[in-house]
């Protein structure tokens, strides 16, 4: 079958047919390596007309063809095709798209124009927005998890995580995180802290208010590195820091397991530092994300009412 990749994602669009026998192919998202050589024209009159009716994804593939095209608005050969597949962040080798080519070359002439190419591309296109709607239901289905049962989450999973994470965009490949996974016998002195701390804190109710720390399977400390010089390049890693931390707690909640990103004023403390073995001259905490099975099940939490709609924050300008 023939895969269509988007960012991050991947999926199986259709099957090429070819001497009577079905022949299947698995394509993966393209490397940062793979070459793209890109011959610029001009698009036609009757290309330009087209677009009208196309959808945007359509109209990105109307562009990129043209960019091969002769003069007729044809292709001529399957390397043409494969360097268009590269440019549609459709990963294939030459002889995946030698096979392309000849498949939707139906009258033989040795030319494809986009008329041959786009219902194929569409059919794909269709199959990856089933992709995106499942990958966006993941993102706004995501909930902060308060209460955790007591099983232990695997490294496995946690190491895919950081995976994620570390995935995040960061000014200048700066990668300025650090993760630190917390075992129960550093979590128990954190609880010892956070009681020393907070035991003249009360409630608005008059009752004290501290949370058993020794309750949560999972802790992971998440660092970032501080540049005493330069504020706004310690702001820009900060910045980046948030976006892994996001990435992990997105790749823990599509293994079912539930998270919260935890912060306040015992995290602050060089006391708290120490247990971690954070050095403070050179990096500072940002929180510590609680990870474990939700009581009762991850789509049973609650989810914080949300005030605002995408038309209370989205503008458009001219």
């Amino acid at each position: 079958m023939w895969g269509l990749s988007r960012p991050s994602l991947s999926l199986i669009v259709a099957v090429v047919a070819q001497n009577a026998a079905l022949t299947a192919f698995a394509f993966a998202p393209p490397s940062a390596s793979t070459s793209r050589v890109l011959r610029q024209q001009s698009l036609s009159v009757q290309s330009v007309a087209l677009s009208d009716s196309l959808s945007s994804v359509e109209q990105h593939a109307l562009e990129v063809f043209e960019k091969f095209a002769t003069e007729s608005s044809d292709i001529s050969s399957s390397e043409d095709l494969y360097e268009i597949l590269c440019s549609l962040d459709v990963e294939a080798t030459q002889d995946e798209a030698d096979v392309l080519f000849r498949y939707l070359d139906e009258d033989a002439d040795g030319a494809l124009n986009f008329d041959d190419f786009l219902p194929w591309y569409k059919e794909a296109a269709d199959a990856a927005t089933a992709v995106a709607e499942s990958f966006q239901s993941l993102l706004v289905g995501r909930r902060t998890i308060e209460q955790f049962d007591r099983t232990p989450i695997g490294n496995d999973v946690l190491e895919r995580a950081v995976q994620c994470a570390i995935a995040a965009p960061n000014r200048s490949m700066s990668e300025p995180w650090r993760f630190i996974r917390v075992g129960p016998e550093t979590i128990s002195k954190f609880a010892e802290l956070n009681l020393s701390i907070r035991k003249n804190m009360e409630t608005d109710d008059g009752s004290s208010s501290v949370y058993d720390w020794t309750t949560v399977p999972g802790w992971c400390v998440v660092t970032t590195k501080i540049s005493p010089n330069d504020a706004d390049a310690e702001q820009e890693d900060f910045k980046s820091v948030s976006c892994a931390i996001q990435n992990f707690m997105l790749s823990m909640w599509s293994e079912g397991v539930g998270t919260k990103w935890t912060s306040g004023p015992v995290q602050k403390t060089q006391e708290f530092a120490d247990l971690c073995g954070v050095d403070t001259s050179i990096e500072r905490v940002v929180g510590c994300i609680w990870f474990g099975y939700a009581t009762g099940g991850g789509n049973y939490a609650d989810p914080r009412r949300r005030r605002k709609e995408v038309k209370d924050v989205l503008s458009h300008l001219p």
